[in-house]
């Protein structure tokens, strides 16, 4: 019986300790991945969304390069950051795991520098899973090598060479693919050039 009673204590107490929070649901972030930016933009906007539909809080971790209100992102200066996505939650949600992206911001605006411009097209405007993978192709004026990013969780690109790594079925969305070049001590960064590529798992 005294056994009984102690294990019936320790079990109040770990539920009044929170143990047994019962009331409270997960939530997760989804945050794409960045885009490199130039220094010219100015600003943009941040997008992300908590499962639980709960407001996302962002944060930079150097104000000095880029600075952040709200969703907008403010650029200061050329170099690489980490912005922080969170949610708190609440008396209905658990804390959500924190994400984090890079941000690449290259400078374009030296007079001192000459100016370059990429030129890129995507051979195919479609791509399914089943197909493989996608050669990407782009030339810098400049001649200097240009790198291909994506903001999409679901697409992975490894030098020029872009593969859908989405393992579902009857799957369909949009990715944004840019080729950007970053400039040099004799160029300044080009604009970065940006193309849609449909990506699509229609397996049967």
């Amino acid at each position: 019986m005294k056994q009984l009673f102690s294990t019936f204590f320790i079990a109040i107490l770990f539920a009044a300790c929170g143990g047994g929070d019962n009331t409270r649901s997960e939530q997760t972030i989804t945050f794409d991945p960045l885009l490199p930016h130039n220094l010219s933009e100015g600003s943009f906007e941040l997008t992300a969304t908590a499962s639980s539909g709960l407001p996302v809080v962002f944060a930079s971790s150097d104000l000095s390069v880029a600075s952040i209100s709200g969703e907008t992102v403010t650029l200061h200066k050329k170099g690489m950051i980490t912005i922080t996505a969170t949610q708190s939650g609440n008396d209905r949600y658990f804390e959500a795991p924190a994400i984090k992206r890079n941000l690449i911001i290259n400078e374009d605006n030296d007079p001192n520098k000459k100016n370059q411009t990429i030129t890129f097209e995507l051979s195919v405007t479609s791509l399914n899973y089943n197909v493989g993978v996608l050669t990407l192709e782009a030339t810098a004026s400049s001649g200097l090598p240009v790198t291909f990013y994506t903001d999409h969780r679901f697409v992975r690109i490894t030098g020029n060479t872009l593969e859908l790594v989405y393992e579902g079925i009857h799957y369909d969305d949009y990715a944004t693919i840019t080729a950007s070049q970053a400039g040099n001590s004799e160029y300044n960064a080009a604009p970065n050039v940006s193309k849609i590529l449909h990506v699509v798992h229609d397996e049967e």
